[in-house]
């Protein structure tokens, strides 16, 4: 899947649950019923040819009727040290991270602060007159034509890029205030707002930067009041200018002349609203199974955010980013399968690579989440879903 923050070139278990993360441990969770051994066998060997002595690597579960039904986690979360992956550690989300942007946006309408056809020149009176005819939903969307900033801050990105997080960090590292402020000084929009669909990372950097001026709090405190702490999700935060970085967090590497190097520094790593999540599988599953409920905003407010966006002639947004067709909802591809809704999310950056599927109406949620540079990941979780599916 195309970088899925998507840059150019380039988002606690108790006694009872304890012994739950033991077998997980020893490989032996199972789906229960009649083809449980058909079904565990099959996922195992989806994943088995990405196992590799000394070297990073995956964690990944199935989600079924409410439950952890699969996971598995191999590899290790820094090759130095020897730590290995578990079901605690942390990954950079990436572009999964828009998700839960889109969620706090939600949030905000939900509690009166803003609307979704709320024009851009509300919240960020600094930009031009083209400012009036951008709506909230759509920098959702993905029609709001706002160019690209990385390549107006920072250019193409080389491989040289990335750089070990032991290493010496850069001279200057970006924040998403200078993101907006960039912005916000382009005289004209690459396309009319609302009249085409183009992936931007600049739209979700400019969501977060909306949320903190409704609300008054920064992007991380706002996420974890709001969406982390109601969950649960006590592994969860998000990583900006403050570099707090979570205590479990996989570093993330690459391949080169056979040999893995880490590559989890850059000096974009603290900008937010496109990226900047960690996360682990474990919340991952309570923010999976919060999606089913009503306890971050009413139904009426979720089902928006699943619903394909249209353009101003009334078209569906059409994306373009997979083999089948798909749209876009607030920080959601929408797809059909036989009919069914299918709503999925990748993420891409430095050496992590991140997606979740999910098949509401089956209840059967699939997620991976890599530190390897692993491109097949999209597929890894596609194919989980098919085989629980089963």
């Amino acid at each position: 899947m195309p970088d899925v923050r998507e840059r150019p070139g380039s988002g606690r278990y108790d006694g009872c649950q304890m012994k739950f993360a033991a077998l997980f441990a020893l490989g032996i969770v199972s789906i229960p019923g009649i083809q449980a051994q058909t079904i565990n066998s099959g996922l195992e060997a989806l994943v088995a040819p990405y196992r590799e002595a000394n070297a990073p690597g995956m964690v990944a579960i199935v989600i079924r009727d409410g439950r952890i039904a699969w996971q598995t986690a191999f590899g290790l979360a820094d090759i130095e040290t020897r730590r290995p992956i578990t079901a605690d550690t942390q990954f950079e989300l990436a572009s999964m991270t828009k998700q839960f942007t889109a969620m706090a946006i939600m949030i905000l309408t939900d509690e009166g602060k803003l609307k979704f056809d709320d024009t851009l020149d509300k919240y960020c009176p600094e930009f031009p007159a083209y400012a009036r005819t951008i709506h909230i939903r759509d920098l959702l969307h993905h029609v709001s034509g706002l160019p690209d900033y990385e390549e107006l801050m920072v250019g193409k990105i080389g491989d040289d890029f990335f750089s070990s997080s032991k290493g010496r960090r850069a001279a200057h590292e970006f924040t998403s205030a200078e993101v907006l402020k960039t912005l916000s000084r382009q005289p004209s929009l690459k396309f009319a707002a609302g009249s085409r669909f183009e992936y931007s990372n600049s739209g979700y950097e400019v969501l977060g930067q909306i949320i903190e001026r409704v609300s008054g709090k920064r992007y991380a405190e706002f996420l974890k009041e709001k969406i982390f702490d109601p969950l649960g999700m006590h592994d969860t935060l998000v990583l900006d200018e403050r570099r707090h970085s979570g205590p479990h967090l996989a570093l993330a590497y690459r391949k080169r002349n056979g040999h893995w190097e880490d590559i989890t520094y850059s000096p974009e790593n603290y900008e937010y609203g496109d990226g900047g999540v960690e996360s682990t599988v474990n919340d991952l599953f309570k923010w999976d199974q919060a999606l089913y409920g009503e306890k971050l905003v009413r139904r009426a407010t979720f089902d928006l955010a699943f619903t394909p966006g249209r353009t101003n002639d009334g078209k569906v947004v059409e994306t373009h980013f997979f083999n089948h067709p798909s749209a876009y909802g607030f920080g959601w591809f929408i797809s059909s399968e036989n009919g069914a809704v299918v709503l999925e999310h990748g993420g891409d950056w430095s050496g992590y690579r991140t997606h979740i599927i999910r098949a509401p109406s089956r209840r059967v949620t699939a997620i991976v989440l890599t530190n390897s540079s692993n491109n097949d990941v999209a597929r890894i979780a596609h194919r989980m879903i098919e085989i629980a599916g089963n």
